[in-house]
């Protein structure tokens, strides 16, 4: 049986071997920018797990507006610390991952969801809700399109995975309550 948790910077490690399972090495992010995430909105970073062991990990910040295709705050380890706004209305979600052993059943679909839902009624100022994912990501995509989610934008060439390119889709979604 899953649960569901907030994060601790106790978790890092089992965050970053996700990292690394998840990501091609050109995208990970550092060790750094988790733990600064995870003490910068508490509230809006989750741990997934399964009989005490981390199978997941989900990040978020909230932000006053949502950004253009070329501002920094997409940028890959960006700093949580300048971009989260306490007050934000926007709900940016910064990365979710799972360990690839319990992909296939339904399981990213429902921790994304359980996770925004979480969020949304600690935070009911928000309004909207915003991601970049990999255009080949289509399983991701799949999500946020069934998720209610519409591309808005597009950063050219963001992700490199192997030597090799591809786009980043911006998504929103406008939150419904």
């Amino acid at each position: 049986m899953e649960t569901l948790r907030k994060a601790t910077k106790f978790d890092i490690n089992d965050i970053m071997n996700i990292e690394k399972e998840s990501f091609a090495e050109e995208i990970q992010e550092n060790k750094d920018v988790f733990l600064e995430r995870i003490e910068t909105f508490p509230d809006g970073f989750f741990i997934l797990e399964d009989r005490n062991k981390t199978i997941g990990y989900f990040s978020s910040e909230l932000w006053n507006s949502v950004p253009q295709k070329g501002d920094s705050c997409f940028s890959l380890n960006h700093s949580a610390l300048k971009n989260h706004k306490k007050e934000g209305t926007v709900l940016y979600i910064s990365s979710i991952a799972i360990l690839n052993e319990y992909k296939g059943n339904g399981l990213g679909y429902r921790f994304f969801n359980e996770s925004v839902d979480k969020i949304i009624k600690l935070f009911p100022q928000i309004k909207e809700i915003v991601l970049l994912v990999n255009e080949i990501w289509l399983v991701a995509l799949h999500i946020y399109i069934k998720c209610g989610f519409i591309e808005y934008g597009r950063i050219q060439n963001f992700f490199s995975s192997n030597g090799m390119k591809s786009d980043g889709i911006l998504m929103r979604k406008t939150v419904e309550r």
